[in-house]
């Protein structure tokens, strides 16, 4: 975030209420750079006690900062030692030791590498494009970086993360962001995407300038945005987030209609719940008699902590140390019934366990799981980019050849009565682009349904 405009020092109030307003999906850990403090922490974002703390010192009347989110803490040192942030993940990074330019960065980490090479390609050999090409070979995903007072944005040619660049009426102040809901809150600042391949500079001195743009290759789109990831109020490429969300509950329920018996269907958790209402409203057309219901598992609110986000994993924690649960089944409505539980993705399995196991006890008939993401079963998931997650359906790899028979058997596995997942076709025709322009890191692309 940059302002031209000092006396209106705007930058505190925006900025925090920008990070608080993007604080969701578990996105814990929180940093705030400036050129006179850097501040981090994990867990719900500070009470405003703390931040105007920060933002009074004599000397502090920032017009240019930067606000990072992540699910975990930095993956690289360097993130301690330059203010570089990234959203996606770094490929092709064991020979950066031998790159002309890499100088006393070769025992550094690859992220501290690759911001180095790019820093002296950009600016002492001002070869703007040449920079670009380098970030395009071993960038997938964004990177910002702070040099000295200006801040530079660049989004990979594929652009399957999103990147949105914002100007108000009197071009003065200027905003990168991962998601363009923050119109929500500054209605005066109008938002657009950051064109894949391109590299985009914002300082004090020139506002927000365009530095160089590479040739766009296809345009690829990561589904976990739209799953899961982004904020329902966003758009990306121009496609509203919720509006998708809503759409692939419909595809899927169109898939399913004739084959699937249920009485009724909730989200669990709390994100799903575009994509439930979009199922319910399609999978009535097929079944008259089907009871549409807002959710009949609890756990939207936690009065243990402010930022609901994170009750999913307060809950899990409650259950080990207690033996109880954060969420408590409104029995009526279960007893007896066939039930459809709508799931985001399936990772480790502990969310959609803990669900079947308090349906079953309030004596659901049924419960089928529905799973709005494809197979996850690569050992990098998809969103999260790890590879040291206990997947739950990671065992299979190499052991089935359809998505019916991963259904049968992770169905098994978890409890359900039955389960389905996704599949490619089924999930581009929701978010409306063709299959070829999903974008999935090291995916098992042979899943699919054969019998449809």
């Amino acid at each position: 975030m940059c302002d031209l405009s000092p006396s209106l020092n705007r930058v505190p109030s925006y900025l925090v209420q920008s990070m608080r307003m993007l604080q969701h999906r578990g996105k814990a850990y929180w940093k705030l750079i400036t050129d006179s403090f850097t501040a981090e922490g994990d867990g719900s974002f500070p009470a405003d006690d703390y931040l105007n703390n920060l933002f009074s010192k004599p000397t502090e009347n920032p017009r240019l900062a930067l606000g990072y989110l992540s699910k975990r803490s930095p993956r690289f040192s360097s993130m301690k030692q330059i203010a570089a942030m990234i959203d996606g993940f770094l490929v092709d990074t064991d020979k950066l030791y031998l790159h002309p330019c890499i100088e006393h960065a070769r025992d550094k980490d690859s992220l501290f590498k690759i911001c180095h090479i790019f820093t002296k390609l950009l600016l002492e050999r001002s070869n703007p494009e040449r920079a670009c090409e380098f970030l395009d070979r071993h960038l997938r995903g964004n990177l910002i970086i702070k040099i000295n007072d200006s801040v530079y944005a660049y989004r990979e040619s594929t652009g399957f993360k999103p990147l949105v660049k914002g100007t108000d009426s009197k071009n003065s102040l200027f905003i990168f962001a991962s998601e363009n809901s923050l119109g929500a809150f500054i209605p005066d600042v109008l938002f657009q995407d950051v064109k894949p391949g391109e590299l985009v500079k914002m300082s004090i001195e020139s506002g927000q300038d365009v530095v160089c743009s590479q040739p766009s290759i296809r345009t690829m789109l990561d589904p976990f945005e739209f799953i899961r990831d982004s904020h329902a109020a966003g758009f990306i490429n121009g496609k509203s987030v919720y509006e998708i969300r809503k759409q692939m509950g419909r595809t899927q329920a169109d898939f399913l209609g004739q084959e699937l018996d249920v009485e009724s269907a909730f989200a669990e958790p709390d994100y799903p719940r575009p994509m439930a209402l979009g199922f319910c409203r399609e999978y009535q057309e097929h079944h008259h008699n089907f009871v549409i219901s807002e959710g009949i598992i609890n756990d939207r609110y936690d009065d243990s902590d402010h930022m609901t986000d994170f009750s999913e994993h307060v809950s899990k924690n409650k259950l080990l140390m207690s033996k109880k649960s954060l969420k408590f089944v409104l029995k009526e409505s279960v007893a007896g019934k066939k039930l459809a539980i709508i799931q985001g993705t399936i990772q480790t399995g502990g969310t959609v366990k803990e669900s079947i196991y308090y349906l079953k006890k309030a004596q659901a008939k049924s419960i089928t799981v529905i799973v709005s993401y494809v197979p996850t079963i690569d050992g990098r998931q998809v969103g999260l980019y790890t590879q040291n997650r206990e997947l739950i359906a990671h065992k299979y790899v190499g052991t089935i050849s359809s998505i019916e028979s991963l259904n049968e058997q992770l169905g098994n596995e978890i409890g359900a009565d039955l389960l389905y997942f996704n599949s490619p076709h089924i999930l581009s025709k929701g978010i409306g682009i063709p299959e070829q322009n999903l974008w999935f890191p090291e995916w098992v692309r042979f899943l699919d349904y054969v019998s449809k």
